[in-house]
């Protein structure tokens, strides 16, 4: 009767039931802790980012109309540390050259500095002892020695470069005719790139994305295949300019796309490059798909637009001869037989072209 409370319940059911409330909230916070976790563990695929809409600016940079900008990237949560993680591993295997610190194994170990006994000093058996400061422990870089291969996935990396490009949309511009540039000019270039990003030439740094205005420099000149390229003629001595390809912002070797997209404070395009990024990088993009997805869907195009009848096939089949010399002599007929009637056919439109010409 003392243990009982008079609502009927004991003291210690009460403490309990507590417990066993307290230990569920516990439990149900953990879950939901684990959840979130693995949600951010398995959300760097990401989704695809909002669409916003890009000026198309003319060579004077007045704006005749607006591009969507739609590309797939990461998502708000992870966009940041991945992009950070991708550009790390790029910068730390394209690091050159490679920090090297020469090692005792590395020098000439010479004469005994001094003998053993006698002299009142340490002993050495070399001045190539790092004791003397000519050469480093093991402690430093010595060269690819120390170097770790480290990796990226293809598609994580290509994520990262539309993730950057999709979030430089306010600072993009795409011009309509700048692939049509004719005529090496650095002073016509600087007045278009004031006029389009409203700076001065050179105080910001600018990437100039076009498919014909790429060339490669050596020191003061360039390479023999720049020569063709006015667009690079007349930005190569631009300070801050960095003029790139489409198929530049890649993940192939020497492509440092995902590098200068992070540089660049303003990014400029043609038309046409826009177009070709789009296509790498869009919603449906060839850079999600793998080559054989690719070509099994052109596959599928190509018998829609070319359907296959396997019982005519089958029926001409039989026609052919059965020899290997006499299919030859049935090929060369057939190939004769084609021409004569292509050339035919090509007088017959020529004489239907000289009438129309007349009666005009």
């Amino acid at each position: 009767s003392g243990i009982c409370s008079p609502s009927g319940s004991s003291p210690l059911a009460a403490s309990l039931g507590r417990a066993a409330a307290v230990g569920a909230l516990v439990l149900a916070a953990s879950a939901a802790t684990r959840s979130s976790r693995v949600a951010r563990a398995v959300d760097w695929t990401g989704k695809s980012g909002s669409a916003q809409q890009v000026a198309v600016l003319d060579m004077d940079g007045k704006q005749i109309g607006e591009e969507t900008l739609h590309f797939k990237t990461f998502s708000a949560e992870t966009a940041n540390y991945v992009v950070h993680h991708v550009y790390r591993i790029w910068y730390y295997m394209n690091l050159k050259p490679w920090p090297w610190f020469a090692q005792r194994q590395d020098m000439k170990n010479g004469r005994k500095p001094w003998k053993q006994k006698g002299s009142g000093r340490a002993r050495h058996g070399s001045f190539a002892s790092p004791l003397f400061g000519k050469v480093k422990t093991n402690k430093y870089p010595h060269g690819l020695d120390n170097k770790r291969l480290l990796k990226i996935r293809p598609t994580e990396h290509m994520r990262a470069m539309a993730t950057v490009l999709q979030s430089k949309w306010k600072k993009m511009k795409v011009i309509d005719g700048l692939e049509d540039w004719n005529e090496a000019r650095m002073g016509k270039l600087l007045e278009c790139l004031e006029n389009w990003t409203g700076y001065v030439a050179g105080s910001r740094s600018v990437l100039l994305i076009t498919r014909n205005g790429y060339g490669e420099a050596l020191g003061s000149t360039c390479t023999f295949e720049s020569y063709d390229n006015p667009l690079f003629l007349s930005g190569r001595h631009i300070p801050h300019l960095t003029m790139r390809r489409p198929r530049d912002i890649d993940i192939f070797e020497g492509c440092d796309g995902l590098h200068e997209l992070l540089k660049a404070r303003h990014v400029i395009m043609s038309r046409e490059a826009f177009y070709d990024l789009t296509a790498k990088f869009g919603e449906k993009g060839w850079a999600w798909r793998s080559e054989r997805t690719i070509l099994v869907e052109n596959l599928q195009k190509i018998v829609k637009d070319f359907p296959m009848n396997r019982a005519e096939e089958l029926h001409f089949a039989r026609r052919m001869p059965i020899g290997v010399d006499a299919r030859i002599e049935w090929a060369r007929a057939r190939r004769s037989k084609m021409e004569d009637f292509s050339t035919k056919r090509v007088e017959e439109l020529q004489a239907e072209s000289v009438v129309a010409a007349k009666g005009e």
